[in-house]
């Protein structure tokens, strides 16, 4: 009988109260013997594996988890949407290790559905948990015909919704079945680092189970590598004249950064990134020769990678944009990751990639250092990196509009990040300078370059200031902004001490560019009709959400001077700041 009925008659109630003091007494002894609620259970297990905040949007299918967390050890960050509570979860997770998200079945759940497609194809390990249709709403539902709350009249609709962008989806009926589900989930998120579903009848949440018993060890996915494996690898790297490795976001996922950067020191070759593993190792160490992002990158890398008779990639998850590198580079490319070893254009053989790293490193003879230096970088600010790109100008109808131009804002902020400062950056046109901003120390950029979702860089951040030590600098086209400012609220709330940059030029940028280039050299004709945005006022909406520092710039000195303002307040900040409709940055001119 589920307590909370409203059909329950004043003689039921008091037979509720009286249970539930029979079921006090027995909870207690219940308690001895080893057991916890089903709430307590996924409270312990999370603040086991470090997690210390739980993100979500109230709603009665979830509720006594909130309540469980509350009064537990994690703090419960209640977001203005749903869809934020994702990215949230999301951003926490890719800096924290592990996030977790829970929210109302159906119209809250698969509002996050574009989230967790992130998180599985950028291997980001979240845990959704869900508070599902009880038995009795099932029976009702399928005898007589009334939908449970949120239903879509399927028994298992947010089950089947989850199952293709999860690593594990399992559906928990009984109180004794979630110890081992769960357990299963949380490790296959960390062995998979991917997202993982867990849904509970919500009629269990008043239940007891099993109380935790040990650690949740992940295993690794792969088997040892065979010793054939490691030396045709070697090979391929001894005889290459041109090595390089590309270095991506699976190294910190799988906590590979150290042996790695050992790696490559004691080959003596040079390395580059994938935009998504954008400060994965620190760009200081020696070697670096830049952020490779397909045929967009700065040329003069763009021949290093491409021009490579051996490119060895770790840890790379490889979007739409490396195309040209994997078809045309297929001889040349190794491939060590989650899935295993794929030399040149053979299938992919099962092997652990710690392993092989390891076994690498324990046999790794130095290579020739002529070419290391010849092509790492030899400076690291923004003006350097981008030396090799052609000196396009700017068309006439660009050079009559007042504003800051993207290569003005990117190059701003290299000079004032630090290794205090966490770039978070949104697919929009800025990410394309965003690669040649110089980053201080390791992990100092968060984005979603493959899946590329616009907004995400706001919620996000949201997560990652809780999620690590670094003030989060978030630079977010307006279209992006647009999607997700209710984040600004969240940053509000729990004074986040965030620094969003929302580059305000009235239109998705970015899908002008991709679909119509011409407009950008000034043909005569408007942005498309459903390319334009309607204008808000940034610094105002901020302020209204209870983010006191908002101001809005037109010039670069202005934006020089907010900057500085910005990341020393000790509360979040918001600058709007207004960008040529016209303007490109100079990767993209034609």
């Amino acid at each position: 009988m589920d307590p909370t009925d409203p059909t329950l008659s004043r003689r039921g109630l008091v037979a509720v109260s009286m249970a539930a003091v029979a079921l006090g007494a027995a909870a207690t002894e219940a308690q001895a013997a080893g057991t916890v609620t089903v709430p307590d259970y996924i409270v312990e297990r999370l603040h086991g594996l470090g997690v210390r905040h739980l993100f979500g949007v109230p709603g009665a299918t979830c509720d006594p988890l909130f309540e469980a967390a509350q009064a537990g050890p994690l703090e419960v960050v209640v977001t203005s949407s749903d869809l934020d509570a994702g990215y949230a979860a999301d951003g926490y997770a890719r800096t924290a290790g592990i996030g977790a998200v829970a929210l109302t079945y159906g119209v809250g759940a698969r509002t996050i559905l574009p989230v967790v497609g992130g998180a599985y194809a950028e291997r980001s390990p979240m845990l959704i948990v869900n508070g599902g249709p009880s038995p009795e709403d099932l029976r009702l539902q399928n005898e007589l015909g009334t939908l449970f709350s949120h239903s879509d009249g399927t028994d298992d609709g947010d089950l089947r919704a989850f199952q293709p962008v999860t690593a594990y989806a399992r559906r928990v009926t009984r109180a004794s079945e979630l110890p081992e589900v769960l357990d299963a989930a949380l490790r296959t998120a960390l062995e998979q680092q991917r997202p993982v579903y867990v849904e509970v009848a919500r009629n269990l949440w008043w239940s007891r189970c099993t109380a935790p018993s040990g650690a949740i060890q992940p295993v690794p996915v792969g088997p040892p590598p065979e010793e054939a494996l490691l030396a045709r690898i070697q090979q391929r790297l001894a005889v290459a004249r041109r090595p390089i490795v590309l270095a991506g976001v699976g190294l910190r996922r799988f906590g590979l950064q150290d042996t790695a950067a050992a790696l490559i020191e004691a080959l003596g070759v040079p390395w580059a990134t994938t935009m998504l593993g954008k400060a994965v190792l620190d760009e200081n160490s020696g070697g670096f020769a830049g952020v490779y992002a397909g045929t967009r990158s700065v040329p003069e890398l763009r021949d290093i990678v491409e021009g490579s008779d051996c490119v060895l990639a770790l840890g790379c998850v490889f979007g739409r944009q490396y195309r040209h590198l994997v078809t045309r580079s297929t001889n040349s490319l190794m491939r060590v990751d989650v899935d295993g070893v794929r030399i040149a254009n053979e299938p992919a053989v099962s092997a652990d990639q710690g392993a092989v790293l390891d076994g690498m490193l324990a046999s790794a003879a130095s290579l020739a250092s002529e070419w290391r230096e010849t092509a790492a970088l030899p400076a690291l600010d923004f003006a350097t990196r981008r030396a090799s790109l052609p000196k396009r100008p700017h068309p006439a109808v660009r050079q009559s509009e007042a504003g800051i131009g993207y290569d003005t804002v990117m190059a701003l902020l290299s000079e004032r990040l630090t290794d205090e400062h966490l770039l978070v950056t949104d697919t929009s046109l800025s990410m394309y300078p965003a690669a040649e901003v110089h980053i201080r120390g390791r992990d100092g950029v968060l984005c979603n370059a493959v899946w590329a979702s616009i907004g995400y860089s706001v919620g996000a951040s949201v997560g990652a200031a809780l999620g690590q030590s670094r003030r989060p600098v978030v630079v977010c086209g307006d279209g992006g902004f647009q999607m997700t400012c209710q984040a600004l609220s969240s940053m509000a709330r729990h004074e986040l001490p965030n620094v969003v940059l929302v580059l305000d030029n009235g239109l998705y940028g970015i899908e002008q560019w991709l679909l119509d280039k011409a407009w950008y050299a000034g043909n005569g004709r408007p942005p498309r009709a459903h390319f334009a945005l309607q204008p808000w006022r940034y610094d105002a909406l901020a302020q209204a959400m209870g983010v006191e520092h908002a101001v809005r710039v037109e010039t670069a000195e202005a934006l020089a001077t907010a900057l500085d303002a910005s990341l020393t307040h000790p509360g979040p900040s918001l600058l709007s700041v207004r960008v040529p409709p016209h303007d490109l940055p100079q990767e993209l001119r034609a």
